[in-house]
Protein backbone atom coordinates (compact mmCIF):
# COMPACT_ATOMS: atom_id res chain seq x y z
CA UNK A 1 0.00 0.00 0.00
CA UNK A 2 1.80 3.27 -1.15
CA UNK A 3 -1.43 5.94 -0.84
CA UNK A 4 -0.73 8.89 1.70
CA UNK A 5 -3.78 11.04 2.64
CA UNK A 6 -2.72 14.23 4.06
CA UNK A 7 -4.95 16.76 5.70
CA UNK A 8 -2.44 19.86 7.25
CA UNK A 9 0.59 21.28 6.29
CA UNK A 10 1.53 18.60 3.64
CA UNK A 11 -1.10 19.51 1.56
CA UNK A 12 -0.25 20.84 -1.87
CA UNK A 13 0.54 24.52 -1.70
CA UNK A 14 1.61 24.61 2.11
CA UNK A 15 5.46 25.78 1.88
CA UNK A 16 7.92 23.62 4.46
CA UNK A 17 10.54 21.33 3.58
CA UNK A 18 8.21 17.97 3.59
CA UNK A 19 5.32 19.15 2.18
CA UNK A 20 7.58 19.93 -0.53
CA UNK A 21 9.54 16.81 -0.55
CA UNK A 22 6.13 14.71 -0.46
CA UNK A 23 5.24 16.44 -3.52
CA UNK A 24 9.28 15.58 -4.96
CA UNK A 25 8.44 11.95 -4.25
CA UNK A 26 4.99 11.45 -4.84
CA UNK A 27 2.00 11.91 -7.39
CA UNK A 28 -0.89 13.72 -6.47
CA UNK A 29 -4.17 11.36 -7.00
CA UNK A 30 -6.87 13.71 -5.89
CA UNK A 31 -9.13 15.05 -3.47
CA UNK A 32 -10.87 12.87 -0.62
CA UNK A 33 -12.01 12.38 2.85
CA UNK A 34 -12.67 9.86 5.70
CA UNK A 35 -15.45 10.39 8.67
CA UNK A 36 -14.33 11.64 11.94
CA UNK A 37 -13.28 15.78 13.34
CA UNK A 38 -10.74 17.62 12.58
CA UNK A 39 -9.01 19.96 15.20
CA UNK A 40 -6.83 22.95 15.34
CA UNK A 41 -3.45 21.88 17.58
CA UNK A 42 -1.74 25.03 17.56
CA UNK A 43 -0.44 26.48 13.54
CA UNK A 44 -1.55 22.79 11.90
CA UNK A 45 -4.22 20.52 12.45
CA UNK A 46 -5.05 17.12 13.78
CA UNK A 47 -7.64 14.38 12.76
CA UNK A 48 -9.60 12.01 14.78
CA UNK A 49 -10.81 9.22 12.50
CA UNK A 50 -14.79 8.01 13.70
CA UNK A 51 -15.86 5.80 11.14
CA UNK A 52 -19.37 6.27 12.33
CA UNK A 53 -18.93 9.74 12.17
CA UNK A 54 -21.50 12.22 9.98
CA UNK A 55 -18.33 14.75 10.30
CA UNK A 56 -15.57 14.47 7.62
CA UNK A 57 -11.93 15.62 7.48
CA UNK A 58 -11.04 16.82 4.06
CA UNK A 59 -7.98 16.24 2.65
CA UNK A 60 -5.74 15.22 -0.31
CA UNK A 61 -3.93 11.78 -1.86
CA UNK A 62 -0.89 11.03 -2.84
CA UNK A 63 0.81 7.75 -4.62
CA UNK A 64 4.02 7.38 -2.60
CA UNK A 65 7.15 6.75 -5.29
CA UNK A 66 9.69 6.39 -2.61
CA UNK A 67 8.19 4.28 0.34
CA UNK A 68 11.23 5.94 2.54
CA UNK A 69 9.27 9.06 2.59
CA UNK A 70 7.14 7.99 5.22
CA UNK A 71 10.05 7.40 7.56
CA UNK A 72 11.06 11.26 7.37
CA UNK A 73 7.32 12.10 7.52
CA UNK A 74 7.07 10.02 10.59
CA UNK A 75 9.66 12.52 12.36
CA UNK A 76 8.34 15.75 11.32
CA UNK A 77 4.83 13.84 12.83
CA UNK A 78 6.21 13.30 15.82
CA UNK A 79 5.96 9.49 15.41
CA UNK A 80 7.26 7.49 18.02
CA UNK A 81 7.55 3.83 19.16
CA UNK A 82 6.20 4.13 22.32
CA UNK A 83 2.88 5.46 20.71
CA UNK A 84 1.39 6.58 24.00
CA UNK A 85 3.93 9.39 23.75
CA UNK A 86 3.11 10.14 19.99
CA UNK A 87 2.10 13.20 18.36
CA UNK A 88 0.43 11.18 15.78
CA UNK A 89 -0.21 7.84 14.78
CA UNK A 90 0.42 6.75 11.47
CA UNK A 91 -3.02 4.49 10.40
CA UNK A 92 -4.24 2.88 7.11
CA UNK A 93 -7.64 3.65 6.94
CA UNK A 94 -10.54 4.19 4.40
CA UNK A 95 -10.38 7.40 2.23
CA UNK A 96 -13.09 8.27 0.12
CA UNK A 97 -12.24 9.45 -3.29
CA UNK A 98 -14.58 12.56 -5.48
CA UNK A 99 -16.20 9.53 -7.38
CA UNK A 100 -17.05 7.90 -3.70
CA UNK A 101 -14.42 4.97 -4.11
CA UNK A 102 -12.69 3.87 -0.95
CA UNK A 103 -9.18 3.27 -1.19
CA UNK A 104 -6.87 2.65 1.87
CA UNK A 105 -4.44 5.28 2.61
CA UNK A 106 -1.80 5.88 5.12
CA UNK A 107 -2.51 8.95 7.49
CA UNK A 108 -1.50 10.52 10.49
CA UNK A 109 -4.04 10.61 13.28
CA UNK A 110 -4.03 13.07 15.70
CA UNK A 111 -2.86 10.68 19.21
CA UNK A 112 -3.29 12.87 22.06
CA UNK A 113 -6.61 13.92 24.10
CA UNK A 114 -8.85 16.24 22.05
CA UNK A 115 -11.59 17.73 24.70
CA UNK A 116 -9.92 21.25 25.10
CA UNK A 117 -9.05 21.60 21.25
CA UNK A 118 -11.28 23.63 19.20
CA UNK A 119 -13.04 21.47 16.39
CA UNK A 120 -12.51 22.82 12.78
CA UNK A 121 -16.43 23.14 11.42
CA UNK A 122 -15.87 22.69 7.73
CA UNK A 123 -13.43 19.62 8.21
CA UNK A 124 -10.74 21.66 5.59
CA UNK A 125 -7.56 22.84 7.59
CA UNK A 126 -6.64 26.26 5.46
CA UNK A 127 -2.85 27.73 4.79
Amino acid sequence: MNSLFTYGTLKKGFDNPFARKLAAVSDYVGEGYFHGKLYKIDWYPGAVYEPQSAEKVYGEIFEILDPGILQELDEYEDVLEDQAASLYIRREIPIFTENQLSVSCWTYLYNQPVQDLQLIQSGIFKN
